[in-house]
This record gives C-alpha cells, sequence and structure tokens, in this order.
C-alpha cells in the first residue's frame, strides 16, 4: 500500500536544509568587513569559514549513525535547528572574533546535525521513493539556501539595514517557524527495509559499493573545494585581486555561484549520476582556469564568467555523485552513507580554504589560487578516469 503524501512534513523538512544553508553562506558577503574591522589576515578569515565545517563534522559524525536508530528522525532536525537559531544569535550579536567563532561554530553544528538525517527522511516521507528525485530536491534547497544568504547579506550592507546582525535575526526567525512547522506536521514514514530494484536506480558498479563511494566523494571534494573558496573567500579575491570596491557587489557575485548551482542542479536531474558527475568536475576545472586567467589579466568580466562556469560544474558533479551515493545506499543504512558523504564534503570545505588562507598570507592571494587551479585539475583527471574504469554503463552487477 502507497504512504501517505506528507506534504507538510516533506515541505518543512526540504526548508530546514534551507534555512541551515542561509545560515551558513550569510556571513560570505560580511568577512570583508570584519577583516577591516579587526585587522585580520587572510588565514584568520579562512578561519571563520572553516570552523564552521568543523562543527558541521562533529554533528555528522556523532548525529549521523544515531538517526538510523531512531523511528521518528524528526527528532533530531528539530534539535539541529535549534542549535541552528543559538548559532545565527550568537554570530549575529558578536563583538569579537571569540564570539564569532561560537556562533559560526554552532551554526556548523545544526548543519551536520540535520544534513543526513533530513536527506533520509526526504526519501522515507516520498511516497514513490524516488531516491533520484530526491537527491535533486535535497541539492536544489541546499543551494538555494547557499544562493539566498549572501543576496540578503549583500542587500543589508547595500542598504545599510543592520548587515552585521539582521540577516541573522531573519535566520533565527525562519528556523523557529521551522521547528513549529515539523513539530505539527503528520509524520509516517515508509519502513526501513531492502529495497526493490528498480529501473530508475541505475547499475550499481561491479568493483562495489565502496569503490562507486570513493570516486563520488573524490568529485564531490573537488566541487565543495572550488565552492568554500568562493563562500569564504571569494569577496576577499573579488575586493582585493580584481579591485572591485563594492562589498554588496562583490558579494553578489559569490551568490551568482550558488544561483547557478542550484539551476545547473535541476538541469542535471535529467542526466545520468555518472555523466553528471563526469561533466561537472570537468566544467569546474575549466572554469576555473579561466577564473586564474580573469586574475592574471585584470578582468574582472572574464572573473564572472568563469564564476558561472564554475557553478555550473558544482551542480552537476553535486547532483551527479549524491545520485550514486543515494543509488547504492543501503536502505537501512542510508543516513549513515548520506552522512559520511556530507562529512566528506565537510573536509573539503574546510581544509583546502585553510590551505589557501595560509599560502595567501605567504605566495600571496593570486599565488594561493594558482595553488587551487592546479589541485582542481589534478583531481579532476584522477576522478574523471577512475569514474571512465569503474561506473562505465557496460559494467553492470
Amino acid at each position: 500500500m502507497d504512504r501517505p503524501a506528507n506534504r507538510q512534513a516533506r515541505f518543512f523538512v526540504a526548508l530546514a536544509i534551507m534555512v541551515a544553508l542561509l545560515n551558513s553562506t550569510a556571513a560570505s558577503p560580511l568577512y570583508t568587513s570584519y577583516r577591516m574591522m579587526w585587522a585580520l589576515d587572510a588565514f584568520t578569515v579562512a578561519f571563520i569559514f572553516a570552523i564552521y565545517a568543523v562543527g558541521t563534522l562533529i554533528a555528522l559524525f556523532v548525529l549521523g549513525r544515531l538517526s538510523d536508530r531512531l523511528p521518528d528522525r524528526r527528532l533530531l532536525i528539530i534539535l539541529s535547528l535549534g542549535i541552528v537559531v543559538a548559532g545565527a544569535l550568537i554570530f549575529g550579536s558578536a563583538d569579537n572574533l571569540a564570539t564569532l567563532l561560537i556562533g559560526r561554530l554552532l551554526a556548523g553544528a545544526g548543519t551536520g546535525g540535520l544534513t543526513g538525517v533530513a536527506n533520509a527522511a526526504l526519501i522515507e516521507l516520498d511516497p514513490k521513493a524516488d531516491a533520484r528525485a530526491n537527491a535533486v530536491l535535497a541539492t536544489a534547497v541546499f543551494t538555494a539556501g547557499c544562493a539566498f544568504g549572501p543576496v540578503i547579506s549583500a542587500a543589508a550592507l547595500h542598504f545599510d539595514l543592520w548587515p552585521l546582525h539582521l540577516p541573522f535575526l531573519l535566520i533565527a526567525t525562519l528556523a523557529i517557524i521551522t521547528i513549529l512547522g515539523l513539530a505539527t506536521a503528520s509524520w509516517q514514514p515508509a519502513p526501513r527495509v531492502a529495497p526493490v530494484a528498480t529501473a530508475t536506480a541505475g547499475p550499481v558498479p561491479q568493483s562495489g559499493r565502496y569503490t562507486a563511494f570513493a570516486i563520488a566523494a573524490g568529485a564531490v571534494i573537488i566541487a565543495w573545494t572550488v565552492g568554500a573558496t568562493f563562500a569564504g573567500l571569494g569577496v576577499t579575491f573579488v575586493h582585493e585581486l580584481l579591485k572591485v570596491e563594492s562589498q554588496a557587489a562583490s558579494g553578489v557575485i559569490v551568490a551568482a555561484f550558488q544561483a547557478v548551482a542550484g539551476l545547473s542542479q535541476l538541469a542535471s536531474q535529467r542526466l545520468d549520476s555518472n555523466r553528471a558527475m563526469v561533466i561537472g568536475t570537468t566544467t569546474i576545472a575549466l572554469a576555473i582556469l579561466l577564473c586564474a586567467f580573469a586574475i592574471w589579466t585584470a578582468t574582472p568580466l572574464l572573473f564572472v564568467l568563469g564564476t558561472i562556469g564554475s557553478g555550473l560544474g558544482y551542480g552537476a558533479a553535486f547532483v551527479g555523485s549524491a545520485g550514486v551515493v543515494n543509488r547504492i545506499a543501503p536502505p537501512d543504512r542510508r543516513a549513515t552513507w548520506v552522512s559520511t558523504y556530507y562529512f566528506t564534503a565537510y573536509l573539503a570545505n574546510a581544509l583546502p580554504v585553510l590551505a589557501l588562507g595560509f599560502l595567501g598570507d605567504r605566495l600571496g592571494l593570486f599565488g594561493s589560487f594558482l595553488c587551487l587551479t592546479a589541485f582542481t585539475v589534478a583531481g579532476t583527471i584522477v576522478v574523471n578516469g577512475a569514474a571512465r574504469l569503474v561506473l562505465r554503463p557496460g559494467r553492470r552487477r
């Protein structure tokens, strides 16, 4: 018998993902303000960004496995949203670096606590149990949150509407509304039983689930390394290397990356997940090369085009790799597998940005961007080569 539609529950689960990512990225256009206000170096700015990922990793490690043992995943989603509220309020009221770091750490913990859980809940609440469609839905609301976060802050900067405070008050309010929506929703998930193979599930690689997971993880590392660079240091690159003085305009460029990434995810749902992953990583590598050339020639327009190309590749690589993981994950351990996938992604969200901040203080910002370019191109060659060998359509389990 088909399970109920769970429309309200699915809506607020998706909204929970978006709210958490709004809180994640709203700070991006503000880092330059903090840098000038408190005389911070590039590594410290990168550390403010990266400590968010530390909180996320802790929550993913602790709560990802726990959710598979709970009959109602909603409990962890609501708890995580409460942490998001606390992080937003602390960050929005910060008057020193330590408070800023605490707010970011809690924001990351809230996001990590609900990311894998919410993805698994979307599938279990779906009457059609379509793993691929739900992966697209989850990643679409994920990047919608990433895109609108910088837009909110950039608008507050442009109109001088308490930019260091107001965006986070709005996000905390929306999170509280989401908590109330989840608490009052009908919640009737499907039983967690072994799946029956379907035509839409796609082939499981002959070399095994773990090999396929490793390839998907490699793709998301490339995508999130580039995404984290734009979120954490993008405004700094645009402001200092391309001499774009307006912080609001710089923030819009960062938001454009996320918006294009979201549209790319929607478009990529028509592609086979393996193909989307390969196309996405290849596009990222080419676009980052264009961005490096734009910085070298001091051509902002080319940088914008490279940003758009990076967003297109990010969306396709994210949808493709997430589709692979959702396809191969055992249903009774789905949240564990998805959480492990995001654990890997958030490592890529933290460590490379810290490295770039460190290199930026020693080699200059352009030197650090060249290191990012070399990493992206080399990683793409390795991941795509492995994908073509292991995940090619002709090889079926």
